[in-house]
């Protein structure tokens, strides 16, 4: 699409489009050696169940082409990257990565991109349930608990007061837009997310078309 000569940061930008997808690629090309790779995408929340940061922490629990437990576990113990994660912010979700070494680097992308777009959770519902939310019952003398780790992880961030701030005011200051949704997910909203809508959530926000692609380095 266009080719732009970058010199305060020693880069070509090229920008790209997929012809059959209409899926945007970006790369930063210099003599970097610690090549990066991003993968974004827009996903704006409808509530609070936490679906975006559900989704984000369940797609890297095993995809097709690596059926593997926790292959994002595994990345971090065994590959080279130096850096490595993934982030739900307000309005998107992105798959970050950077990895010196062309190899290690083509590896991680793989697992990365079919991680994204072809997730075992969309066909097992294991990985919701151990990443989002499900009920626990330890003993016969004991009420029945709500687990899950986005549910315990933002059970947590919620009993921070400047949390809990942070959420009020958004929702005041931005009461007729999904930003006033918590894209994190609200322990008290998030047992109401069901498989059924997390699946037609990845369906409709997991598409090249809604993706940013990026790549930078050598």
């Amino acid at each position: 699409v266009s080719k732009k000569e970058l010199n305060d940061i020693g880069s070509v930008l090229f920008e790209y489009e997929h012809l059959k997808s209409k899926g945007k690629v970006a790369y930063l090309k210099n003599d970097d050696t610690n090549c990066c790779f991003a993968i974004g995408f827009r996903t704006l929340p409808q509530d609070s169940t936490g679906v975006c940061h559900i989704i984000e922490h369940s797609v890297l629990c095993g995809s097709e082409k690596y059926p593997l437990k926790e292959p994002f576990v595994n990345l971090l113990k065994t590959s080279l990257a130096t850096f490595l994660n993934a982030f739900t912010a307000y309005d998107w979700t992105m798959y970050p990565f950077a990895s010196q070494t062309p190899k290690d680097f083509d590896n991680i992308l793989s697992i990365y991109l079919d991680a994204v777009f072809n997730p075992l959770s969309m066909k097992d519902p294991k990985p919701f349930l151990q990443e989002g939310w499900h009920l626990e019952l330890n003993s016969k003398d004991e009420l029945p608990q709500y687990k899950g780790v986005v549910y315990n992880e933002m059970k947590g961030a919620m009993s921070s007061v400047d949390e809990v701030l942070t959420q009020s005011t958004l929702e005041a200051m931005y009461k007729d837009t999904f930003y006033r949704f918590n894209s994190g997910g609200d322990p008290d909203v998030i047992p109401e997310l069901t498989y059924e809508q997390y699946k037609a959530f990845h369906k409709k926000h997991y598409t090249p078309q809604n993706a940013m692609t990026y790549f930078y380095g050598d």
